[in-house]
Order: structure tokens, then sequence, then C-alpha cells
């Protein structure tokens, strides 16, 4: 299975992954995302891990519901987990769900049971960041390893071509500006 882990990666946004549908287990607890409406683009996630964000709304979650196979869900810890009746309207919201912020979600009678879990369950299947990398990469790396250069290079493994040139152009922009700016 295909999975990212970008926890602490400072990103406010999840737009690369419009570039990367074979996504399965998504891991960006950490950081300053807004918004999900570039999970929609990623079909075959299963697991989400969004904890401490900054996800206002619970609607927002309106952006995963296209998603058939997404089972797991944690994002505790986000503004909207404050809003009246967020466990309900989640689950209205997302009804395929199995777990729900580390929760056991039982359909019991018609009506919604949970079963708290006794331990954390963290993606197993998940990307970490040094094992994209060979060891001179490594190296290399940990001279100028920065939670943003973590969060993106633990998404490379899960971009297609395309997304790899628009990366690549996006980065031959940003190194060109930064070029100007020194002189």
């Amino acid at each position: 299975s295909s999975g990212i882990n970008a926890e602490y990666g400072g990103l406010s946004d999840l737009s690369l992954l419009q570039y990367m549908p074979n996504v399965e287990v998504l891991t960006v607890s950490a950081n300053k995302i807004t918004s999900l409406s570039d999970l929609a683009h990623c079909p075959r996630l299963t697991e989400l891990y969004i904890r401490r964000n900054e996800i206002g709304d619970v609607a927002e979650l309106g952006n995963l519901a296209c998603l058939p196979n997404l089972r797991v869900l944690w994002m505790s810890d986000n503004p909207c987990c404050e809003q009246d009746n967020y466990r309900e309207r989640v689950l209205q919201i997302l009804p395929r769900l199995l777990k729900l912020d580390n929760t056991v979600v039982k359909e019991n009678a018609g009506e919604m049971e949970t079963k708290k879990k006794k331990k954390t369950i963290r993606p197993k299947s998940a990307i970490s960041v040094s094992s994209a990398y060979s060891d001179a990469e490594s190296i290399i790396r940990k001279s100028v390893e920065t939670p943003i250069i973590n969060a993106i290079t633990s998404l490379l493994p899960s971009l297609d071509v395309e997304g790899l040139y628009i990366l690549r152009s996006a980065i031959d922009r940003r190194i060109r500006k930064a070029e100007k700016e020194r002189v």
C-alpha cells in the first residue's frame, strides 16, 4: 500500500495530492491545513490522520464523501471538533467510517454506538521520510533538514510522472526567484 507521513511539516495545503491518486494512508497531523478539498483526488485513501490542524468546520468533510474506501479518520484537536454534535455530524457525512478519532464506530440495531479503543493505532503502512532516500542522500539531507523539506520529500514516492514534472517546474521557478533576490 502507498502511504505518506508529513507530520509537523508546516503544510498549509494539500494541493500536491491532486497528482497522487494512489495514496492509501495519509498522515498530516500537526500542520496548518484548513481545507480538505484536494483529498477528493485520492480515491484509494483508506486512512487519514489529520489531527492538530486548522479545520474550522465539519462541513469541510464533505470533500471526503466521494472517497469510497475511507475507513479511518483521526482529526481530533481541530477547531471543528468543538462544534455541537461533532461526532454525529462526521458520521452523517462519512457513514462508511469504521474508526473516528481512535474510537471504533459500531452500528447496532440502527443506532450508532462507539467503543473506545485502549491503545493508540498508528498507520503501519505510511512511508517514513528517511526510507525514501539512499544513505548518501540522507547524509546530505540532514544538513538542510526542515519540516517543510521533510513534508515535500515524503510526498515524492506518491507522485506520478505528471506530478513530478509539475513539482520540478515549480522548484525551478522558485530557485530562479531566490537567485534573483540574492543578487
